[in-house]
């Protein structure tokens, strides 16, 4: 599967419903984190890019990354935390440590994700948050080994969302209503820790489904104007917010 739009990945998504559940099974939710469909969602994807490593920043209390091991068992797994003494870092230790391809690093993932990218890696991003998660988003792009990277907390009406539809129109996203009328069963145990607006009730909901996670594929272009683009349009958004 390489095409990459809303009709084609739902299609899949309901092809490996079944296959997820057994990979995420004893796995509880995380309040307030990645949904399950989000990991579905980033599954599908990703394998359409027939990645060679996963890298992840942002690992919190290491629920995506334990979801990622169990669905990628034979990838490594990068992992960049950037708190070291975060309360955090012991629960995601104890969770991942049977799994020895995922590494657990410290320290910038905007300094050391870049400059470890490999040809052929695919990006989670999921920390630092806001604009700072999409430049690290392009410039990860920019070393054109990675052909993919993902961007969570990109629901609809975030500043985030509006950037990458205005400068990255080939972006798919999670909470389209075709996917998440597939994937939202993953989510019962989420309950109400999703924003009332975006929960899906006895439909589609109008504002996208979740927290959404972006799927941001290689494109050619000029990368280094996108960045600066970002840096603009994070400024902005500050100085808006301020009055």
């Amino acid at each position: 599967m390489t095409t990459m739009n809303p009709l084609t990945l739902a299609a899949e998504a309901e092809r490996q419903l079944d296959i997820f559940r057994t990979c995420i099974a004893g796995i509880p939710y995380e309040r307030k984190g990645i949904l399950y469909s989000e990991m579905l969602f980033f599954s599908i994807c990703a394998r359409a890019a027939s990645p060679r490593r996963i890298l992840e920043s942002g690992r919190a209390r290491g629920q995506s990354t334990l979801i990622l091991a169990r669905c990628f068992p034979d990838l490594d797994i990068l992992s960049v935390e950037y708190d070291r003494n975060s309360p955090d870092v012991p629960v995601a230790a104890e969770r991942l440590k049977d799994y020895p391809k995922v590494q657990q690093l410290f320290g910038d993932a905007t300094q050391l994700l870049p400059s470890m990218a490999q040809k052929g890696d695919v990006a989670l991003v999921d920390g630092p948050k806001g604009h700072r998660g999409l430049r690290l988003a392009i410039n990860l792009l920019a070393t054109g080994k990675v052909p993919m990277v993902f961007v969570h907390d990109t629901a609809h009406g975030t500043p985030e969302r509006r950037f990458l539809e205005t400068h990255f129109p080939e972006t798919v996203y999670s909470d389209d209503a075709v996917i998440a009328t597939v994937t939202h069963q993953l989510d019962a145990e989420a309950g109400d820790d999703i924003p009332a607006e975006n929960r899906f009730r006895n439909g589609p909901p109008s504002a996208g489904y979740g927290f959404s996670l972006a799927c941001i594929p290689y494109r050619p272009r000029n990368y280094r104007l996108a960045l600066v683009r970002a840096v603009l349009d994070g400024v902005m958004h500050r100085l808006f917010r301020r009055k």
